[in-house]
Formats: C-alpha cells, structure tokens, sequence
C-alpha cells in the first residue's frame, strides 16, 4: 500500500493504493462518510472494506475527500466531492488496464457519492452502500439503476429510517433485475454499524466472492436479517 496524490483541475486529493500482482484484477474505490462529520479514508470502516477488496485480489484506492488529511481544498456540498471520486475513477483506469472491471464502494455520504457516480460511469460494474443516507439525501437519480450490488444497513440507523432505505431498494432493484442485488439489515447496531464491523466486512467479503466466483451461497449471521430483493419488487 502506497500513499498517492490525484490532481484535479484545482485541488489534490490524497489516497492510498494497492496494485495487485495480477494485471487484470478487478480495481475498487472507497469514499468515506461526510467531512464535516469526522470522515476520512484511516475510519476502520472505510479500512476493512478497503481490505477486502484487497484480500480478495482487487487492486483498490480509498481517498480523503477535498479539505480532509492532506486533500486540499474544502467542503463543497457533494458537487467537488463527486469531482474528486471521477478523478480517482480516471486515475484508477490510467494505472490498469483499460478493461478490467470496476467496483466502486462508499459509506454514508460516501454511498451517496458512490452511486452518483455509478450513475455516470458505465464501466462501473458493481457496488457496495454502507448505510446510505437515504433520509438527509435524495436517491432519485437512481431511475434506473445500471448495474447490481450490496445494500447494508443497521437496524438502528436514526439518520436513515428503515422506510427511506426500503424505497430506494425498491427503486433500484425494480430496475435491476438480478440475483446480485442484496440487501442486509445487520441486527443491535446504529448508522456506523459499531460493535457490529466484523458481521458488516463478512457479508461484503461474501458478496464480493459471491460475484466473483458466480455461485450462490447461505449466509448465516445470528444478528443479520437478509430482506429478501422480492419483498421490494
């Protein structure tokens, strides 16, 4: 893992990186929560999802958003924050090889950008949304969704209500239809899934492998309740 600078038009983001021995491993981009709210990309959750797309042969970035760590510039509402994830997807592309697949992950206004940017980026091919704020941010543009990926949510997430979530599963999974839309309430834990981080990184690690391998699996998590993708079509 290696510290890396991204230069935009104006400002320098901060990331760091790991480039798999395999030249045509899948690439990943992590986004942490929102800046003003204590985000980074050293948050342990932003970390473990980092590491397992690393554990599971991805070359993967995760970068500090403009005015965070040694990014600089400062806050700007999602619209620099989108910026800086588009240069982060370019620079992915430029240190790969230009077909390899592309996952992008992002947890809460991370998510928030992750899909935006799922949105505009065709060679996206899958994601992870860790507690997306569907409450304080506006989903619409979900409509459709392009590709598949992983929903998770804690059960006692007060910044985004269980309902607000379940629209915005049902407008993505109404437009994707695919058996590689999840969806995961993880049981006794809040907005950051504290005390609950290892149940959280192992149904990612799964959904990962589940994509990658192209088999189905059971999960088995005593504190995890799957909302089946049917119960929202």
């Amino acid at each position: 893992m290696v510290e890396v600078f991204l230069n935009n038009t104006t400002e320098k983001i901060e990331g760091e990186y790991h480039q798999s021995k395999d030249v045509n491993a899948p690439v990943a981009l992590v986004l942490h929560h929102h800046p003003q709210y204590g985000g980074n990309m050293t948050h342990k959750m932003i970390h473990n999802t980092y590491t397992s797309f690393i554990n599971n042969n991805f070359s993967a970035l995760k970068i500090n958003f403009r005015g965070v760590g040694k990014s600089t510039g400062t806050f700007d509402k999602g619209i620099g924050e989108l910026i800086d994830a588009a240069v982060a997807i370019d620079w992915l592309q430029e240190h790969n090889s230009s077909n390899v697949p592309i996952w992008i992950a992002g947890f809460s206004f991370g998510a928030w950008i992750a899909m935006q940017l799922t949105m505009r980026r065709p060679e996206i091919v899958g994601f992870v949304a860790i507690s997306p704020p569907a409450t304080t941010y506006d989903f619409s543009f979900l409509s459709p969704c392009p590709v598949p990926g992983l929903i998770i949510q804690g059960d006692n997430d007060t910044l985004s209500e269980e309902d607000d979530i379940a629209c915005l599963v049902t407008r993505v999974t109404n437009s994707v239809k695919s058996k590689y839309m999840q969806y995961y309430i993880v049981g006794d834990t809040n907005h950051f899934l504290r005390n609950k981080e290892e149940e959280a990184m192992q149904i990612i690690d799964d959904y990962i492998k589940l994509r990658l391998n192209n088999t189905s699996y059971q999960n088995s998590y005593s504190n995890v309740i799957s909302k089946k993708i049917q119960e929202y079509a």
